[in-house]
């Protein structure tokens, strides 16, 4: 993930963390709040430090992007996944029930390209970067009940996924969501960034295994 584009408030001992500009609404606040039905998984990027598209990476067996895409599902939220790298053989791997948006220009555009191309037919919603853990299912229910936009935090730390209010605009998501609420949640996870080989590995170290 791009440096720039980090809300992170202060260092981690854990490597770079923090909440990236993925790119949804301009800074304007918000005109309404409503129910989240939808939650948007950024995958379109080829992973150079990593070897291979993050969305691939198996954990235990199992893609990282279909771990979100489950934990997504089972709070009941229709999932929208931003593939570009590997485009079929990733989209292969999704069930049916997934809505799947394709970003050619991956390679030469940021994430927040990939954001707004799910986010602008999209309502109140969550959004995780692929590389990321997904959320754990306190850190979800946390987020389902708040109002508006948020931003979960452990120790300090901003995290994913994040939840935006609709109507949805094209712009830098740290700009918007500088002043939303922070969540305390009890979930280290959700502030790491699966960057490198060494950022999986920490997260497999502190995980809690199914």
């Amino acid at each position: 993930m791009n440096q720039a584009f980090v809300l992170g408030s202060k260092p981690s001992p854990l490597g770079r963390v923090g909440c990236p500009a993925l790119a949804t609404c301009s800074t304007e606040a918000p005109r309404r709040m409503g129910t989240v039905r939808d939650a948007v998984v950024l995958a379109a990027g080829g992973g150079q430090r990593m070897g291979l598209p993050k969305a691939r990476l198996l954990v235990d067996g199992v893609p990282l992007l279909l771990q979100h895409v489950e934990r997504f599902q089972g709070a009941g939220l229709v999932v929208t996944a931003v593939l570009g790298a590997d485009f079929d053989d990733i989209a292969a791997l999704l069930p049916r029930t997934v809505r799947v948006v394709r970003n050619p220009r991956w390679a030469e555009t940021d994430p927040a390209h990939s954001a707004w191309l799910a986010l602008q037919d999209l309502g109140d919603c969550l959004l995780a970067p692929v590389d990321t853990p997904p959320a754990s299912p306190g850190t979800l229910q946390r987020l389902l009940r708040a109002d508006g936009d948020a931003v979960p935090s452990f120790d300090g730390h901003d995290g994913h996924p994040v939840r935006l209010c609709a109507p949805h605009r094209p712009g830098r998501l740290d700009e918007r969501l500088a002043g939303a609420p922070r969540l305390a949640v009890d979930d280290p996870a959700c502030v790491l960034n699966l960057n490198t080989p060494a950022d999986l590995a920490t997260w497999r170290a502190v995980r809690p295994r199914p």
